[in-house]
Formats: C-alpha cells, sequence, structure tokens
C-alpha cells in the first residue's frame, strides 16, 4: 500500500486547472468563468472529507456522498473527481506540463487515428523534462471497475493515435472506502534524453498551453470589479527549479521564507511606494464569487491570457457570421448547429496564425510591464491572506482556500 502525502491546495489547484479549455463563448461573458469554477471546486468540498487517527489522515467520501446521494450525481463527481486526481498525479508526482483536453487540442504528433469520432483520451499533455507527448485516460467512480481500466486502456491504445514516441497514462480514481488510485504507465517507442541535455530546457512551459490551462482564472480576474482585485507579494523562491521538481504542484507559502522576507519589505514600505512595486513576483488576485477561493496570476500569465481572449472572441466572431444562431430551430437542427459551430471554430483557432505568436509575445511582455500599465490603472496592494485562509503558488499562479474546508468530519 503506497501513501503519497499531498494538501487540499494541490488537489484544488489540479481540480481548477484540468478540463475542457473555456471557449470564446466563455471568454465573451467572463463573469460566466465563476460558474464554471463553482461547478469544479464545489463537488470536493461537498463530497469529500478527512478521516485522522493512528493510521495517518485519509481523505474519503462523507457521509452524504455514501448515505444521501442518489447515483447518477455519484457518477458525475466519479467523472470529476477522476479528472481531478489524473491531474494531481500527472503533473505533480511525474512533472507533466499543463494538460489540455484532448478533444479540443490536435498535438503535433497526431497520427491519422486521432479523431473525437472514434474516441479519444482524456488529456494531452508534453512533459517538462524531455518533451515527450503524454496520452491520459482518467477514469473515476465509487468503486472503479476492472472493465471501466480495460476500457480506459483501449481508448489509450487505438491505432494511429500519435505518431513517434509517447507515453500513455492510465488513472484509475475510487472512492470507497477512501479516495485511492492506480496509475499504469506504458512508453511506446521510449527514447531516452542525451546525457548532456538539462532538464531547465522542461521547465519553460510553452506560453500557449499555459494560458489555455489557467483562461477560467483569467477570466474570473477580468471579469471582476476593480475594486475586488488586489496585488499579494509573492517570494522570488517559489520559481525555484529545484523545488518545483520536488514532487508538489504547488508551493504552500506560510513554508516560504522568501515569501515572508517579501512581505516585511513591502509592510516597511510607504503606502505610495507600495502601489507603484514592479516586483515581477507579485500576483493579482481575487475571491472567486460562490466560492471559499482566492485566485491569481502572474503579470506574464495575465498578459499571455489577455491575447489569447482576444483572439477568441475575433474567432467567436467569425464563426457567429459563417454559422449564425437559431434560436428557434428545432431541437435536433440546434444540437447539430452547436457542433457546427464548435467544429468551426476549433478549425479556425487551429488555422489562425496569429494565435500562438500573440500569445507568446504578450508572456514575454507581460514580464517587463508593471501592473498599472497592464490593468489601466492602480491596484491596492494586500500583504497577506485573509483571516483563515491558507496560500499556495507556483511560478504564475496563486491559490488561497478557507482553511475551514474539508475539516475532519465525524463518523455518522
Amino acid at each position: 500500500m503506497y501513501r503519497v502525502p499531498t494538501t487540499w491546495r494541490e488537489v484544488t489547484h489540479a481540480a481548477i486547472s484540468v478540463g475542457r479549455d473555456p471557449t470564446a463563448w466563455l471568454a465573451a461573458v467572463p463573469a460566466l468563468a465563476w460558474s464554471e469554477l463553482i461547478a469544479r471546486r464545489s463537488p470536493l468540498a461537498a463530497y469529500l472529507g478527512g478521516s485522522g487517527g493512528l493510521g495517518g489522515y485519509r481523505v474519503q467520501p462523507n457521509v452524504v456522498y455514501r448515505e444521501g446521494t442518489e447515483s447518477t450525481a455519484q457518477a458525475a463527481f466519479g467523472y470529476r473527481i477522476g479528472m481531478t486526481m489524473a491531474e494531481w498525479a500527472c503533473r505533480g508526482l511525474m512533472g507533466l506540463g499543463p494538460t489540455t483536453h484532448a478533444e479540443a487540442a490536435t498535438p503535433l504528433a497526431a497520427g491519422s487515428g486521432w479523431s473525437a469520432s472514434v474516441g479519444l483520451p482524456d488529456l494531452v499533455g508534453v512533459h517538462r523534462y524531455d518533451g515527450m507527448t503524454w496520452l491520459v485516460e482518467a477514469k473515476g467512480a465509487r468503486k472503479v471497475a476492472r472493465s471501466a481500466l480495460v476500457k480506459g486502456a483501449e481508448q489509450l491504445s487505438t491505432p494511429g493515435l500519435l505518431d513517434g514516441p509517447h507515453m500513455r497514462v492510465l488513472c484509475g480514481t475510487s472512492l470507497d472506502h477512501r479516495l485511492s488510485m492506480t496509475i499504469d504507465v506504458e512508453s511506446v517507442n521510449p527514447t531516452v534524453v542525451p546525457a548532456g541535455v538539462s532538464p531547465a530546457l522542461a521547465d519553460s512551459d510553452d506560453a500557449v498551453t499555459l494560458a489555455r490551462a489557467w483562461m477560467l482564472i483569467y477570466l474570473c480576474l477580468a471579469a471582476l470589479p476593480p475594486s475586488s482585485r488586489s496585488i499579494r507579494p509573492v517570494g522570488p523562491e517559489v520559481s525555484d527549479r529545484d523545488r518545483r521538481r520536488s514532487g508538489a504542484t504547488v508551493v504552500l507559502l506560510e513554508n516560504d521564507a522568501s515569501t515572508t522576507r517579501e512581505r516585511e519589505e513591502v509592510r516597511r514600505q510607504p503606502d505610495d511606494r507600495r502601489h507603484r512595486r514592479t516586483s515581477p513576483h507579485d500576483m493579482l488576485t481575487g475571491a472567486v464569487p460562490g466560492t471559499d477561493l482566492i485566485v491569481g496570476m502572474s503579470r506574464r500569465l495575465f498578459a499571455a491570457c489577455q491575447r489569447l481572449a482576444d483572439a477568441q472572441r475575433r474567432i467567436a466572431d467569425d464563426v457567429d457570421r459563417e454559422r449564425p444562431r437559431s434560436p428557434d430551430a428545432p431541437e435536433e437542427m440546434l444540437n447539430a448547429l452547436r457542433e457546427d459551430r464548435q467544429r468551426r471554430y476549433w478549425q479556425h483557432e487551429r488555422e489562425d496564425s496569429r494565435l500562438s505568436g500573440d500569445t507568446r509575445e504578450g508572456f514575454e511582455a507581460g514580464a517587463h510591464t508593471p501592473w498599472p500599465e497592464l490593468l489601466g490603472q492602480e491596484t491596492e496592494i494586500e500583504v497577506d491572506a485573509p483571516a483563515g485562509f491558507l496560500e499556495a503558488a507556483t511560478e504564475d499562479t496563486y491559490l488561497a482556500m478557507d482553511s475551514r474546508m474539508n475539516l475532519t468530519l465525524p463518523s455518522p
């Protein structure tokens, strides 16, 4: 029996970043990002709890899930927890870079068998260390059956999915009697990283992929009133490469000495100087309405997402002109029209020669652009998280959550 330590913050970080890339339909109405974040976060808070004892701390479904939830709701939660834990395991334990929902992506190594019509794995990503493409299938249920894992293995093994070397990863997440996982990994036509290649090459995430993974957070921040956003100092050691390869997806800020030093320095500054800070590590943050979460991102990621959102809205306008909406059409025609509009949107994204370049340019420019210029106004600096919140960060993202959530629950 293997036990892997983690924190609620790491699991929540995975939950809010995994899944289908929000399309331009969401970029056009950014406040709806709040609803999607509620959908990704709330099931974990509703159905999971902790149990402590001599054997250590366990995560397990609470009595509401076990005794008060119908089977269809349990199945829906199985999908969400399956995707969340697959993201947590692949990125945190195994060092994979940002993932993309496979139905909305076509990797460079895609073969003749890459088609949503015949079924695709859930996630695709590129590993930071060797640049190899990973295909990830996530299964989740109250108790994942062997037949479900067999089906997942078949989805990963569809002939012609990818050309060349790649990894297949099958993750099975069960909730009875506690949250547990099986992980099967297969290397297809494996390659060996040359001894002279530096692992640091793997630490430069592709700006476009990173922006896609965090568009929900950008849209959430963009939709908040300016008075509801603030800038929080984060220490430079959060981006330390050796630390990030230690197996954790996030750095817990209460344990980060560089963040403590940075914030002490800010406290000593006069108010007028605080508003004009130019530290590249400071994060723009805001509370997500309807949740216990405060989210945020770095300047360079914010600028990259800003460019990507502009491109998505531009493409959505093109699709609206080509495939006008017909709200009065019969239901069967509406479904076909939605699917056709989605296909056209993805096709436009793939063919848009400006999208990738603009996003990368924003990522690079944002690193050297102070927050007042990016936002068009001064923004208040908050040195600490609100009382009772626990903070975490990566080089480009920030997350804080109420410490009262997911407390140890009494036995029913």
